[in-house]
């Protein structure tokens, strides 16, 4: 069943934790393996600490975050701000031997995701993040033979 929850919160650091919250229950309910979680909730975090940091540089506009589940194993996440238009050329990981705090979060999400876009929004910006799952088999989906 595909399933679609939406919230926005202001861009303040403290929310990140909720939005966080959110995905990890909304992953749970269907039964998404808790490294696949936490490592797809650390993705999520980075994308929202750079709206807070980079677009909207520490002001608590609002932020809405769009999480689809697509039957039987794909997740969407959007992130849609409002502030200004991102130059998506200067969107990209530093280099790894460039040793010094920040900067990893791009490539930490595309590690994590498969698919990082930004999609043309008037007033904003939309990050629209896909990746797929290995979904472990129910224990009712079992026959008895394989217990």
């Amino acid at each position: 069943m595909n399933q679609t929850v939406t919230i926005s919160f202001s861009g303040l650091t403290e929310n990140v934790k909720l939005a966080r919250v959110v995905l990890h229950t909304f992953l749970s309910f269907r039964g998404v393996f808790d490294k696949d979680i936490f490592d797809t909730e650390l993705a999520v975090s980075e994308a929202l600490a750079n709206i807070i940091q980079h677009t909207y540089r520490g002001e608590p506009k609002c932020i809405t975050m769009t999480i689809n589940w697509i039957d039987p194993d794909i997740l969407e996440v959007l992130l849609r701000d409002f502030g200004p238009k991102v130059d998506v050329s200067k969107v990209k990981p530093r280099k790894l031997d460039d040793i010094r705090p920040g900067g990893l979060g791009v490539y930490i999400i595309k590690k994590i995701f498969d698919v990082m876009e930004f999609r043309d929004v008037k007033g904003g910006n939309l990050l629209y993040l896909r990746r797929s799952f290995l979904i472990p088999p129910k224990k009712q989906d079992l026959d008895v033979g394989e217990i």
